[in-house]
């Protein structure tokens, strides 16, 4: 054999061995289809699609949206994973449906605009503008970038997502000052606010063995005097911050989600994770992230 010959074979083995994950994931990488790029910008836009208000309304009512395989996997930075279809359907359509009775810092998502994109056999990479509007804040609209990772299956349902705000540190602290031009009062009018409207659905819809609370002053007390509002990063810590995004989620599942307004968290909002446990986190197991199809 030649020398040329073989170092042609040498490469060829390192190119195809240097994919290889060293967990491997639950779907084998023969399963992954090549949707081919225009599907999948096309599969990416229908997800949005259903992603905006009044569409979202519509999914979150299915309980469990075909969006997402059965086995869907999802992580969003600034929160923590979430597993299955049903819990995936909450988070992501019901989260965004706007509650007049409630104070969130979470927006209505209306029109997009895809603004990055490129994808390969069954995986797609894109930037996207989302414009949100903020009911607690004023009907405040603004834009918002959102950097998404997702595969899908052959039967075109999301298998798994991997989601970064971006810039959401400075999404936050620009809705916060709108409450007060004093930085310190703004925070406390928000802390307020929230801690009141996480207590009050619990008091509509956690009771007997999903009640966190004996009364809703022991509620504010802990909330207000015991927790700290949250910083950027830690919608999936021991804060306001975080409760407020599973206190919409109460109405759907009391008996799954009152449990993560409680004083402990419920396994949702604790602070368990250290920064290198987040960023080492082993989570995806359905499909490959790096395409085998060149």
């Amino acid at each position: 054999m030649g020398v040329m010959k073989l170092l042609f074979l040498l490469l060829t083995f390192s190119a195809s061995t240097a994919v290889a994950s060293p967990h491997a994931p639950l779907t084998s990488r023969a399963e992954a289809p090549n949707l081919g790029y225009q599907e999948l910008y096309s599969l990416q836009k229908e997800f949005y699609e259903k992603f905006r208000y009044p569409n979202n309304v519509k999914e979150a009512e299915s309980i469990n949206s075909t969006v997402f395989s059965e086995d869907v996997q999802g992580r969003v930075s600034d929160t923590r994973t979430f597993s299955g279809r049903e819990l995936n359907t909450e988070y992501i359509f019901g989260l965004f449906i706007p509650n007049t009775n409630s104070t969130s810092i979470i927006g209505q998502p209306l029109d997009y605009e895809i603004i990055q994109f490129t994808a390969n056999q069954n995986i797609a990479s894109a930037t996207t503008r989302v414009q949100f509007v903020f009911p607690s804040f004023g009907n405040k609209t603004l834009p918002v970038a959102i950097d998404t990772w997702i595969t899908w299956n052959e039967a075109r349902e999301i298998t798994q997502y991997d989601v970064t705000f971006r810039w959401f540190g400075f999404l936050l602290d620009t809705l916060v000052k709108s409450l007060d031009s004093d930085a310190t009062k703004a925070r406390e009018k928000a802390a307020q606010a929230i801690a009141g409207s996480i207590c009050d659905a619990h008091e509509s819809h956690c009771k007997g063995g999903n009640q966190q609370y004996e009364s809703r002053d022991e509620c504010m007390e802990y909330l207000t005097k015991n927790t700290r509002l949250g910083q950027s990063f830690e919608l999936g810590m021991d804060t306001l911050m975080c409760r407020s995004v599973h206190e919409i989620m109460i109405k759907f599942r009391p008996d799954v989600h009152c449990s993560h307004v409680g004083k402990d968290g419920g396994g949702m909002c604790d602070d368990k994770y250290s920064y290198v446990e987040k960023v080492e986190e082993d989570f995806f197991r359905n499909s490959p992230w790096i395409p085998t199809v060149f």
